[in-house]
């Protein structure tokens, strides 16, 4: 017999134990693993945790919204009035311009001031174009507008003034929108007026009134 013939199996028993405990310690790998993944997923979800900024942008946190200014109504700044009140002593000018020319004219006479108008070259509109000063302005009691018609100077007819008191007579033509001229000055009455009464004006024109507290005279006193 040969050693060959001599020697016989190998020995099974040993193998199958060495298997067994293979098997057994990749089974606690597997485990170790298994727990290792579990808690490290954990830590990345981040439960119980700050809350972290994703890749794309950064979210919002409590403490960066409580540093977002808020406005409050203290911080509001308080608006002032459109319009302050005038100096003392003076007025604040009403606003005619769009208005019929004669109303805006009573409308300032009562105020106290004084108005002189510019009419238009054509037309008969009697609106009221632009002012000076404009409305809103403050201005004193005797102040002068000068007031721009967008028509020319509508006509008016000359009233018969001989006999009234130069005075008297003044003021009915400046309410008829002419301007009184005084070759002999102011005092008496109206002995003669040039142009007559009828005759055919237009706003702005002046009428001469010759007064006189002498004795009536049969013609126009020689300047």
């Amino acid at each position: 017999m040969t050693d060959e013939a001599v020697a016989g199996p190998p020995d099974l028993g040993g193998g199958s134990s060495d298997r067994a405990g293979l098997f057994a310690g990749a089974a606690v790998g597997l485990v170790i693993c298994a727990v290792v993944g579990a808690l490290g997923g954990y830590l990345l979800a981040g439960d119980g945790g700050p809350d972290q900024p994703d890749a794309g942008g950064a979210t919002p946190t409590a403490e960066a919204t409580s540093r977002t200014p808020r406005s409050t109504p203290s911080q509001t700044p308080s608006r002032r009035p459109s319009s302050a009140p005038p100096p003392v002593g003076q007025m604040i000018l009403p606003d005619v311009v769009g208005e019929d020319f004669q109303k805006a004219r009573a409308k300032l006479l009562g105020l106290g001031l004084g108005v002189q108008f510019v009419f238009g070259s054509a037309g008969d509109d009697p609106t009221v174009a632009s002012t000076h000063p404009r409305g809103g302005t403050a201005v004193k009691r005797g102040t002068t507008v000068r007031v721009t018609v967008v028509g020319a100077a509508p006509e008016v007819v000359v009233p018969a003034l001989a006999g009234e008191s130069c005075k008297q007579a003044a003021r009915q033509l400046v309410d008829e929108g002419l301007y009184p001229n005084y070759p002999t000055g102011k005092r008496g009455e109206v002995r003669h007026q040039e142009p007559s009464g009828g005759t055919v004006l237009r706003w702005n024109q002046r009428v001469r009134l010759y007064c006189s507290d002498g004795p009536l005279q049969s013609g126009p006193p020689t300047p």
